[in-house]
């Protein structure tokens, strides 16, 4: 793992063909199963790039075709998310029973 941020992306084109050529050409991260969704320019995906594969994206071939609208760093949203989590086993005081859908051991 680098330590360069990563970044959602929209990605926005004509034609899933033009996404695709996109994805191809820069390696994006789509997720497990990138849904492209109908927009008034044609369709949209959202996609996870690093700090260096976003620039150099913007001036690959694929993006002549394509719309780059960075919508969040996502290192910066994980590492905030993160800082919510507390620290220790809640469940580590005696008479506390844990709860929920998981298997009690």
């Amino acid at each position: 793992m680098t330590d360069e941020p990563v970044f959602r992306v929209r990605v926005e084109g004509r034609t899933k063909a033009d996404l695709r050529a996109f994805a191809d050409e820069t390696g994006a991260d789509l997720g497990c199963r990138a849904v492209a969704r109908r927009s008034t320019a044609g369709v949209t995906v959202d996609a996870y790039l690093a700090e260096s594969q976003l620039a150099a994206a913007r001036s690959g071939r694929a993006a002549a075709q394509v719309s780059l609208t960075v919508l969040e760093n996502q290192t910066e949203t994980s590492r905030e998310r993160q800082a919510e989590v507390g620290e220790g086993d809640r469940f580590a005081a005696r008479g506390e029973i844990p709860r929920g859908l998981g298997r009690k051991e």
